[in-house]
């Protein structure tokens, strides 16, 4: 597998913003500011290891649109996790278990929707079965600090910073 700032590069995707060392307070932060971007429509893919906050970052994105934080868990056994929140459906979907070749039966091309927002973990696994995501999140846990975390958002195109 091609390692993802290749992948990231023939997406076309343009860096919006990059932090690093970031504790857990400034990550919800950041993600409750990324939430207001998202008005329907939209694809989030996310990269990253385990343990590095990409469920985390989902629960206060979740948060941000009046969901209880309790209710957005990781979907690695269920694959796909559903929200509806302010008039949008959210899609919460873990692909580390499947290959590209399931997206199909997983019903993926469907969950696309104007009204539907789609957060993919472990979106590495299918980046090649993706025309254009909206938002590409990295995270990563730093090296020098593993309380911390390092994050780069892309967005396809141009676009504010968030």
């Amino acid at each position: 597998m091609e390692n993802s700032g290749e992948q990231i590069e023939k997406l076309g995707l343009k860096l919006l913003r990059k932090n690093e060392r970031i504790d857990l307070e400034t990550l919800n932060r950041i993600a409750t500011d990324f939430a207001r971007q998202l008005k329907g429509g939209q694809m989030v893919m996310f990269f990253g290891d385990l343990g590095s906050g990409k469920t985390t970052f989902i629960r206060a994105v979740m948060q941000a649109f009046g969901v209880e934080p309790a209710q957005v868990r990781s979907p690695t056994f269920n694959i796909v996790n559903t929200y509806q929140a302010d008039g949008k459906v959210f899609y919460h979907i873990d692909v580390y278990r499947i290959n590209s070749d399931e997206l199909f039966d997983l019903g993926f091309y469907d969950y696309q929707q104007s009204n539907s927002i789609l957060f993919i973990e472990w979106a590495e696994k299918i980046i090649h079965e993706v025309q254009s995501p909206d938002f590409l999140i990295d995270l990563a846990i730093n090296e020098d600090n593993m309380e911390t975390r390092d994050l780069k958002i892309y967005r396809a195109g141009s676009g504010e910073a968030c």
